[in-house]
């Protein structure tokens, strides 16, 4: 009878142990959940007094677990083996669902009769539109640190990675850079010695001042962490940094997986799917004032995956940063739909923070992540997913255009409390800063719209700046840039991460000459002021060379040096799950890569110099398995496909 459990019994079998029961206990046959993007199933598995001279299978040795949508489709989302002795699982669900499950016990090779749990209604999407902490970031892990906020008090204490499958730390500490050095992508540039020593200074920095292994017995540590153990009165580790430190250290995914950065992040999320912006040196949480960051965990999983090719660590994310979306959605979310966020967070001293009551950056970072959640879904096998968030993604994109779109300025921008665009609040005196370019790295923003948005990027007087994309356009009230000024904090610097979401949004919406125009003069003047100053630091003055705020910040400083390099200078673009390289060669000296990892493949790719850049090229290849390369000059492109060892190729 369902509910009750089934006794295992297999005819045939010596009767070595007494009769085992496997009974459902959450959720209840029929029950309605109240999550609506996930489901926590739990059983129980015991002994009970057997007749004598029964016979029985005893304990079995796993269980399979089988979800299947009760629909017409009948899809099956999980299929799986598991030990005996885990008697929980969760899962990804669609809202307004119905599934049923079912668990079989297996001894050796002889599977029993499946035990059937019922059936389960995922939730509808829900909002909590409370300011109550106590709520929104329900049960803080101890240990937790509190600045500028009233402490939370401690309810249940919650298991490490509730959502994730790393529960404990099983690492040893980092690589030194000496270890990793010559797995290390190596970037070839006659006559650009500055810019490849800016290059390795990157690396040298993460390894040697970002990138450590907790030291304290009692730590919250699943992986080694990345941030600085120095910063403040516990050190820092920040969901933002570490977006956009994993966008260029993906590249070294071949010599050490720095994306396991973001398995600390997981670690400390709550039940409820909420995860801190900040941990200490040991990841213990920290709480500052708001402690929510911009959900780019799918966007920097997915560009890692696209170099790494590991669908296997897809698979083992998709739990924890879905949970999070269903956070951001019942927390986060206003009845109108648009999201919202504390602009102190995003840009501290900005003049937008004290004007913004909706902010386009907030609906646009959950539009992002809606985009790449279906793209990881169908890499990982869940289109029933990947249907969810595309669907997510469209209405998010009609909501941003619908409510951020500055027709008169033909820009993005946030709005005031009375629903005016802060573009121009008063007569001539106008706020366009950096996060109105989001929509652009969500690709929500349709063509005639990104006219608008490049108007302003190639302005000079606006963002188009010596430096780079400014935090604060030029024309903005409030600018400290300028020949004598620094820009600081975010009244006009240029920020790394700002630099690359401009530069990415533009390459994925088809803009590569303008996004290789600004990488080009960003990274040329991150150059410029390490060569001055021999440091890269944490933002650049945006109208002369002088590198501003705290040093040694590689940290998110990579960008510019090492992604920039190669992506844009060197002109790579790789796409390791379907093997594929394409590179742009607008370089006349010689250049490309060796050890470029295209998942598990590793190849050198050098041009020969030229003349001129109507000149042919002359490439020689060597790799150590295939792949597809595409060879785009100004005036040719060739598609060629890649085997193991050696070949020349002339491109006209």
């Amino acid at each position: 009878m369902l509910g009750t459990g089934l006794i295992l019994a297999i005819a045939g079998l010596a009767a070595a142990e007494p009769p085992v029961i496997i009974r459902p206990v959450e959720p209840r046959d029929g029950q309605v959940l109240t999550d609506f993007l996930s489901a926590r199933l739990r059983w129980e598995i015991r002994s009970t007094p057997g007749e004598s001279g029964s016979t029985s299978m005893g304990k079995p040795d796993t269980v399979s677990l089988t979800v299947t949508e009760a629909s017409e489709a009948a899809r099956t989302i999980v299929n799986t083996r598991l030990p005996a002795d885990q008697t929980e699982y969760r899962l990804i669900v669609r809202p307004r669902t119905k599934y049923t499950w079912q668990l079989t016990p297996i001894h050796g090779d002889k599977h029993a009769k499946p035990v059937d749990c019922g059936s389960f209604t995922s939730g509808s999407p829900r909002l909590e539109p409370t300011a109550d902490d106590r709520v929104r970031y329900r049960n803080p892990r101890r240990g937790a640190h509190y600045q500028q906020m009233t402490p939370v008090p401690v309810g249940d204490e919650e298991p490490l990675s509730p959502w994730y499958a790393v529960k404990q730390y099983r690492k040893g500490p980092p690589p030194s850079f000496a270890q990793i050095r010559d797995k290390l992508p190596q970037p070839v540039w006659e006559g650009h010695a500055d810019a490849l020593e800016a290059y390795w200074y990157c690396w040298k920095t993460l390894c040697e001042v970002w990138s450590y292994a907790p030291t304290d017995a009692d730590h919250q540590a699943v992986s080694n962490l990345i941030g600085i153990r120095t910063w403040g009165p516990w050190g820092s580790t920040m969901v933002f940094d570490t977006a956009f430190i994993t966008y260029f250290a993906r590249y070294a995914h071949g010599a050490y997986p720095f994306i396991e950065g973001f398995d600390n992040c997981y670690a400390r999320q709550h039940e409820n799917g909420f995860i801190c912006r900040e941990s200490d040196r040991e990841n213990r949480e920290v709480y500052v004032i708001f402690p929510v960051n911009p959900p780019l965990f799918a966007w920097a999983e997915w560009e890692n995956y696209r170099l790494s090719e590991d669908a296997r660590r897809l698979e083992a994310v998709f739990p924890p940063i879905v949970k999070h979306y269903e956070w951001w959605m019942t927390y986060q979310r206003r009845a109108n739909g648009l999201y919202w966020t504390n602009g102190a967070q995003e840009a501290d001293d900005s003049p937008r923070n004290g004007l913004m009551h909706y902010a386009a950056s907030a609906t646009s970072y959950q539009a992002l992540a809606a985009l790449d959640l279906a793209r990881i879904a169908r890499a990982i096998g869940r289109d029933d997913m990947a249907v969810f968030f595309d669907e997510e993604h469209r209405r998010l994109g009609e909501l941003l255009n619908h409510h951020f779109w500055d027709a008169k300025h033909r820009i993005y921008n946030d709005l005031a409390s009375d629903g005016r665009f802060l573009t121009e609040l008063e007569p001539g005196k106008q706020c366009k800063h950096c996060h109105m370019f989001w929509p652009l790295l969500a690709e929500v923003a349709p063509p005639e719209r990104i006219d608008g948005m490049v108007v302003e990027l190639t302005n000079p007087a606006s963002f188009f700046r010596r430096n780079g994309v400014p935090s604060l356009s030029a024309d903005s009230a409030g600018y400290t840039g300028g020949p004598q000024g620094n820009g600081q904090y975010w009244r006009g610097a240029i920020w790394p991460p700002i630099q690359c979401m401009v530069q990415e949004g533009l390459r994925r919406n088809g803009r590569w000459d303008l996004a290789q125009q600004l990488a080009e003069k960003y990274a040329s003047a991150v150059v410029e002021t390490y060569q001055r100053q021999h440091d890269v630091t944490e933002n650049l003055a945006p109208d002369q060379p002088l590198a501003c705020g705290a040093g040694k910040f590689v940290g998110w400083g990579g960008v510019g040096p090492v992604s920039n390099l190669i992506e844009y200078r060197l002109g790579f673009d790789v796409d390791a799950p379907h093997r594929r390289v394409e590179w742009r060669i607008t370089q006349t000296e010689k250049h490309g890569l060796r050890n470029l990892r295209i998942g598990p493949v590793a190849a050198d790719l050098v041009c020969e110099g030229r003349t001129d850049a109507g000149d042919r090229c002359q490439i020689h290849v060597a790799s150590d398995g295939e792949f597809t390369l595409v060879v785009l000059t100004g005036k040719a492109r060739i598609e060629k496909r890649i085997g193991r060892g050696t070949q020349t190729i002339t491109v006209p």
